[in-house]
């Protein structure tokens, strides 16, 4: 049972390391493109989710900010 703890605060404090070095991941609406071409493919429009950026902020990273925000207060 120890063991199985302690693996998991290790894949956590993995997963929340990587996510101070990459905060973003591409965005699953448009695959990182941040815009979608028409069907004629001469016109294109921003992608909705991630308003045209590209990227999206991850999961942990917006855990991380929040436990700074607390921290700052």
């Amino acid at each position: 049972m120890t063991a199985l703890f302690l693996l998991a605060v290790l894949i956590s404090t993995g997963y929340l390391i990587s996510c101070v070095i990459w905060p973003f991941r591409a965005c699953r609406t448009c695959a990182g493109a941040g815009r979608f071409r028409s069907p004629s493919g001469k016109a294109w429009r921003y992608c909705r989710k991630c308003s045209g950026r590209g990227a999206q902020l991850r999961t942990g990273r917006r855990i991380w900010n929040a436990l700074k925000r607390i921290d700052r207060r």
